[in-house]
C-alpha cells in the first residue's frame, strides 16, 4: 500500500484518491445557513493541508478520529489561497493498514549514522566519569528507541520525527568547533551537555499519532525532565559502584537547567560559567537556523504552487519577518 500524491505536490483541480494523517477535526457552522461542515487537518510528511465535507459532518465527524489514517477520494480546490480538499461523506474511510507515524514528517538525514556519529564522540571523551555516563544513555535501548524517533520541538525547529537526534548532532557538532575555537573550554564536558541537553524531550513530546506536547511535557517541560533523568542516571551508576564526583554533577545539572539561556525563554537559571554559555548559543544557533531552512522550503513551495515570481515570502509570523527567497531563473529554478 503505498501512497500516489503527497501534500507538497497538490494543485488546484485535482483529483485525489490517497492516504493521510488526521490531525486535527472540528465542526463549523455555516455563516449562511443552518447547520455544519467539518474541516480536517490533514498530513504525510511532507506538508499539511484541511479537507472539508459540507454534508453528513456530525456523521463524519464520529467516525473520525485525530491520529487516524484515512483513506480520502476528493477534489483540490482553492479558498483564500490555500488548498483544500472537498470530499463526500461517503469518501472517507479509516485505514489499518498504515501506521499513523508512517506518514508524520521524518528527518531527510539519516538517523542511526548521526546517532553512531554522536556514540563515537561519547566513546572519544577522556573523563571516564562523563565517557560512562553518556553511554549509560546510548546503551539504554529503550532510550536510544525514543531517542530515535522524537521530535525537538512540536512547530518551530526539527518538528518531525528523528529531528531530536538531527538537533541534537548538530548542536555536538557546533559545540566541537567552538572547543577547537576556545581552547580553554573543558571539550569532554561541553560536549557532554551537547549530547545530553534534550533527553527529556523523549518524554515531552508525543510522537506516535501525531506530534505534540506530552501531558508531562507540558506540564513540567522538557529542562526538567531532563534533568530529571540524569539525575536518575546518576542514582543508577552510584548503584553500580560508579560515582559522578559531585562538582561534575553540580555542573552537569547546570548546563542542562541553563541551555536555554535566559527565564524569559525558559531557562530557570541563567549560564554561569564558559562551557554553559557556549552550549545554549549553539542550541539556539541550530534551532533558529533549522526554523528559517523549513520555513524557506515552505515559502518556496508555495510561490511554485501559486506560479508566482516574487522574492519575498508572506510574513512569518514565527520568525517575525518576511523572508528573502531569491529571484528564479530562467529555466524555473532558484537563482
Amino acid at each position: 500500500m503505498e501512497k500516489k500524491k503527497f501534500i507538497k505536490d497538490l494543485r488546484e483541480g485535482e483529483e485525489v484518491d490517497d492516504f493521510f494523517l488526521v490531525v486535527g477535526k472540528e465542526l463549523r457552522e455555516f455563516r449562511t445557513k443552518p447547520g455544519s461542515f467539518l474541516q480536517l487537518r490533514l498530513t504525510d510528511g511532507t506538508g499539511s493541508v484541511s479537507a472539508r465535507c459540507w454534508e453528513g459532518a456530525k456523521e463524519v465527524f464520529a467516525l473520525v478520529n485525530v491520529g487516524d489514517v484515512v483513506h480520502i477520494k476528493g477534489v483540490v480546490e482553492s479558498f483564500q489561497d490555500e488548498l483544500q480538499i472537498i470530499f463526500e461523506p461517503y469518501d472517507i474511510s479509516r485505514c489499518d493498514e498504515l501506521s499513523p507515524r508512517d506518514l508524520l514528517p521524518k528527518a531527510e538525514k539519516d538517523v542511526d549514522a548521526l546517532l553512531s556519529e554522536i556514540r563515537a564522540t561519547a566513546l572519544s571523551f577522556r573523563n571516564e566519569h562523563l565517557r560512562r555516563l553518556v553511554l549509560s544513555f546510548l546503551d539504554d535501548e529503550a532510550f536510544v528507541e525514543k531517542f530515535k524517533a522524537a521530535p525537538a520541538a512540536k512547530t518551530y525547529h526539527h518538528p518531525y520525527i528523528g529531528g531530536l537526534v538531527e538537533h541534537t548532532h548538530a548542536v555536538m557538532k557546533i559545540c566541537e568547533l567552538l572547543a577547537e575555537l576556545y581552547g580553554e573550554l573543558d571539550k569532554d564536558l561541553l560536549l557532554t551537555g551537547a549530547i545530553l541537553h534534550d533527553i527529556g524531550k523523549v518524554r515531552g513530546y508525543e510522537f506516535e499519532n501525531t506530534i505534540d506536547v506530552s501531558v508531562e511535557g507540558g506540564l513540567i517541560g522538557h529542562v526538567f525532565l531532563s534533568l530529571e533523568m540524569l539525575d536518575e542516571k546518576f542514582e543508577e551508576l552510584s548503584k553500580q559502584g560508579f560515582e559522578v564526583p559531585e562538582e561534575l554533577r553540580l555542573k552537569l545539572r547546570h548546563l542542562i537547567t541553563s541551555h536555554h539561556c535566559h527565564r524569559k525563554w525558559g531557562s530557570p537559571i541563567e549560564p554561569r560559567f564558559a562551557e554553559a554559555s557556549a552550549l545554549c548559543y549553539a542550541d539556539l544557533l541550530d534551532a533558529r537556523v533549522n526554523e528559517f531552512l523549513l520555513a524557506q522550503r515552505a515559502a518556496l513551495r508555495e510561490r511554485e504552487r501559486r506560479e508566482g515570481e516574487g522574492v519575498w515570502s508572506d510574513f512569518s509570523k514565527s520568525l517575525r519577518t518576511f523572508l528573502y527567497l531569491g529571484a528564479k531563473d530562467e529555466g524555473g529554478g532558484e537563482e
